[in-house]
């Protein structure tokens, strides 16, 4: 799962730009629970509306192992990429 979870990390960066705001919030959420584990900072302020979705996505995978997290990360990255990245995954 690990070096899955490696190559989707990578593959994702070629075609995030693509993918609409909330798909990319999900796999940052995920992202960081598999690399970090439950959120560890505050939450942003009221003025930081990207931080503040940023932390909101991380939060809402709270409790989830790293395990699990990094699994349903390569699944995201898998259904949103390209077919010719997607099979590699």
């Amino acid at each position: 799962m690990a070096e899955n979870f490696e190559l989707a990390a990578e593959e994702v960066k070629s075609f995030v730009d693509k993918l609409n705001d909330q798909t990319k919030l999900q796999i940052y959420g995920l992202y960081k629970q598999a690399t970090v584990g439950d959120v560890n900072i505050g939450k942003p302020g009221i003025l930081d509306q990207k931080g503040r979705a940023k932390w909101d996505a991380w939060n809402a995978n709270k409790g989830k192992s790293k395990e699990q997290a990094k699994a349903e990360y390569v699944q995201i990255v898998k259904a949103n990429a390209p077919a010719d990245i997607a099979k590699n995954l």
